[in-house]
């Protein structure tokens, strides 16, 4: 038996290197925006009296951020139509910046549909990131359901769902032969169909905060939901169940900064805020 021993214990310490060295383990930084709607130049809100915003402002602080850690920069919608700058081109002036700023992956917004569906499909294909729509049914060939990162040598897949109410917060007119589908019954789909061990799953919404929640609850295996279409001002992250829920305003007011500790798989940690966007005397 003796004999075994140092064969034993050679085999424990083989399996015990090999399971070492699959383990994967790093931080990784999520960037985001939500409801742009155009606010290029920075104003000062109603009840405020210092101005906000100013999407110059913002990107540089998204450089800064983006640097400190492996980084996706994603925004959740109604970038491109709202204020004069960009209505007068329609969407055109804020696709061209976003590619300038670097965006990784944006789900649709309701009213991306204001100018119409042909307007919308141009800007698409102006975008130098996908434009993502899993939960709408006759515009497969203009957005994509979803996308996947490999950042830090995590593997995170980025779903996009938009509301379901779209069709009756824009002109009809604008979705005439679109189908929304309910947004948890997607991603459901979607995560049994794609998701791989390891994996983690982002969802890009545009639904609102409190169906945000209700979706973190509905549909299991997603890890963080970036929302929009509430404007809500979450200045920490929320957590539902096992799903961590951000969101950033509006009017590019805030930059939020999510990081994540992903190990063996899983997120073991995290930590958020809101960068508020102050023109005047801004850290470079």
């Amino acid at each position: 038996m003796k004999r075994f021993i140092p064969f034993i214990y050679g085999l424990f310490l083989c399996v015990l290197l090999a399971t070492s060295a699959q383990a994967k383990s790093a931080s990784v930084r999520i960037l985001y925006v939500n409801d742009f709607h155009g606010f290029a130049e920075p104003y000062t809100p109603l009840g405020s009296d210092e101005a906000l915003g100013g999407i110059a402002y913002l990107a540089a602080d998204a450089r800064r951020l983006g640097k400190v850690l492996p980084s996706l920069f994603l925004s959740a919608g109604d970038m491109i139509q709202g204020s004069n700058w960009t209505n007068l081109f329609r969407g055109a002036s804020v696709i061209e910046v976003m590619n300038e700023m670097g965006f990784d992956a944006m789900v649709v917004g309701n009213h991306e549909f204001d100018f119409g569906k042909e307007v919308l499909e141009e800007r698409v294909s102006e975008a130098r990131f996908p434009i993502l729509g899993a939960n709408i049914v006759g515009f497969d060939t203009v957005l994509k359901p979803y996308v996947t990162r490999d950042i830090a040598g995590i593997e995170i897949i980025i779903i996009g769902v938009v509301t379901d109410e779209t069709p009756v917060t824009t002109d009809p007119r604008n979705v005439a032969g679109l189908k929304f589908v309910p947004p948890a019954e997607t991603v459901e789909k979607y995560i049994r169909q794609v998701k791989r061990p390891g994996d983690i799953v982002v969802v890009l919404s545009h639904i609102g905060y409190a169906n945000d929640r209700v979706l973190a609850e509905k549909a299991k295996g997603i890890d963080v939901i970036v929302g929009g279409h509430s404007h809500t001002k979450l200045e920490k992250p929320v957590v539902v169940g096992d799903t961590i829920i951000v969101q950033a305003w509006e009017h590019a007011k805030a930059l939020g900064v999510l990081d994540l500790t992903v190990e063996d798989g899983r997120i073991s940690g995290f930590e958020g805020h809101l960068d508020e966007i102050r023109p005047v005397g801004k850290a470079d």
